[in-house]
This record gives structure tokens, sequence and C-alpha cells, in this order.
């Protein structure tokens, strides 16, 4: 009866699956979905309305960019942007937009950890940038917002 504990004993331990080591990703704490609005001039775009933009990491992953998409402010560009990971700035001069022949400029991109508030009263980061992109010639759009939290109350 031994014999066949010991069997089964190393049966179940043989079958003991290794998992992958999880890691992050380098710009994990400047990558999201934003809750952003648009002016021009100071004046409200897009009717005021609260749109999302994404950040994300580039295949190369090496912590010197990251993607901006634009997933509501209605120029559906997808550009990488240069990042500083030590103060969260980003920025893009003339980035080339994957989703047409525009151009993409970001000057004084910034997320400010902990530096929001959602609608629902919830901390979150914030995130600000000046927008230029070639299609839209001659304006410059400033694009501000928080990072979605996920809760149902604070989405637009």
């Amino acid at each position: 009866m031994t014999g066949w504990l010991l069997v089964a004993a190393l049966l179940f331990s043989s079958c003991k699956k290794e998992l992958p080591e999880v890691k992050n990703t380098q710009v994990m704490k400047m990558s999201g979905t934003w809750w952003v609005t648009m002016t021009l001039n100071g004046a409200p775009q897009l009717d005021g309305d609260h749109v999302q933009i994404n950040t994300f990491n580039t295949a190369a992953d090496d912590g010197k960019q990251l993607w901006l998409q634009d997933a509501g402010l209605g120029f559906d560009f997808q550009s990488k942007v240069e990042v500083n990971l030590s103060d969260f700035t980003f920025n893009a001069t003339n980035a080339k937009d994957q989703n047409s022949d525009a151009t993409v400029t970001i000057t004084g991109g910034k997320i400010f950890p902990d530096g929001g508030k959602s609608k629902g009263g919830h901390v979150t980061d914030s995130i600000y940038m000046e927008l230029q992109i070639s299609s839209d010639p001659g304006k410059k759009y400033v694009v501000a917002g928080i990072l979605r939290t996920k809760f149902d109350e604070d989405d637009y």
C-alpha cells in the first residue's frame, strides 16, 4: 500500500506547472485609458464632452517611447511619443500617425500621479498636453483630463 502512495505522490508532484514570471512594462506608470477634454484658444471643443485617449507601451518596451492613441478626439491618430520616466513627461515632434499621412506634435505632455479627481471623487492620475496635427494645420489644442478609474460612477 505504501508503494501506491509513493507512486501517487510522484505523479502529483510531477504535474506541478511552473508559471512564468509576470513583469510590468517599462511605461506602466504612464499607461492607461484617459477621460479628457479638448480646448482650442480656451474654447471647449467636442461640445465640452469627455472622450477617451489611450497610452500604452511599444513593442520595444524600452522605457523611451509609448503609444498615444486618439480614441475620441476626432483625429483618429496613433503615434509614438518620447517619454521621460523620471518626471512623467512626454513629447513628439512630427511623429508619424499610424492611421494616416498626418504627423503629430505634442508639447508640454505630462502625467501627474494622483493629480486629479474623478467624477465620483476618487483620486487618480491626471494628464495634460498641447496637440498639433498636420491634418488640421495652424491649431494648437489643449488636451487634459484624468486616468479612467474603471468605477462605473466615474465613466462619462
